[in-house]
């Protein structure tokens, strides 16, 4: 049976499926705005109130997805794991190298091909993590000028709004090629691991994808590991025991119990040699 990997815990497989459902809607909802004659926004624009719909829901998945992303601050502050994403997700020299190592591979510059092994989040990921934060900032700003235009408008002359406007297309236009052009192709059409990466659904991956891509990830959890079995033959040697504090008793507690167990510690103890 092959080996799994723990890759995203169910909290961070209902964020991933919750940005996945949001961010769709508010590319077709927002490019339906700007291409109101194409073929795929009929099902929008030929219903009574269509549009006045559109508007609405790109509105709610907006708010849902700032949102989802001040939950997230949250599980990043406040969990373990959290903590842990953020510390890893921070670019380093590292990072710099395997791009180029990458690129020198995809250029055939590398004969054969150099594996790469990298951490727990490649430089693929953090770019594309530090894209989102980006992202989800621009888009937020303007997309409260545009919606809120009269309130902006008292206040600040008609280019800034023109401005913004550009802002949100273009970002959105980048934001969509990114998803399609770099994260499809690293999770679907990567023929490594055609049909797809399920690590989104089951929240694992296999020792081979590990290797692919979280080589030095992998090495370390494989490390711990070895530490944990040395450890316990060396308990069953003698080296090591473990005493639960809660253990299963047949009978009622009673004093005559607890000498008795304290009498047993203390033999162990004295008979123990330090092996």
């Amino acid at each position: 049976m092959t080996k799994k990997y723990l890759r995203m815990t169910l909290n961070e497989r209902f964020q991933h499926l919750n940005l996945f459902i949001n961010f769709t809607l508010l590319v077709i909802t927002g490019f339906a705005l700007k291409y109101p004659e194409a073929f795929w926004v009929s099902p929008i624009t030929d219903v009574p109130l269509g549009m006045t719909f559109r508007g609405f829901l790109h509105r709610l998945c907006g708010v849902a997805t700032l949102t989802l992303g001040g939950y997230h601050l949250l599980y990043c502050a406040f969990s373990d794991r959290g903590r842990g994403i953020i510390k890893d997700m921070i670019p380093g020299l590292n990072d710099a190298k395997d791009l180029w190592q990458t690129l020198k591979n995809n250029l055939f510059i590398n004969r054969p091909a150099k594996e790469i092994p990298m951490g727990r989040f490649n430089f693929r990921e953090k770019l594309e993590y530090l894209g989102l934060i980006w992202g989800t900032i621009v888009m937020t700003g303007t997309g409260f000028v545009l919606w809120f235009k009269t309130e902006w408008l008292a206040y600040f002359p008609m280019w800034t709004y023109d401005v913004a406007r550009a802002i949100h297309f273009y970002e959105a236009i980048l934001a969509t090629l990114t998803i399609i052009v770099w994260h499809l192709y690293s999770v679907v059409w990567n023929p490594e691991v055609y049909p797809m990466s399920w690590a989104w659904i089951t929240g694992n991956l296999t020792e081979h994808e590990m290797k692919l891509e979280h080589g030095l990830e992998l090495d370390r959890i494989q490390a711990e590991e070895k530490e944990l079995k040395e450890f316990g033959k060396a308990a069953a040697a003698g080296g090591g025991r473990v005493y639960p504090l809660f253990l299963k008793r047949e009978k009622p507690l009673s004093l005559r119990g607890i000498v008795g167990a304290v009498k047993g510690m203390n033999e162990t103890m004295k008979n123990w040699k330090g092996t």
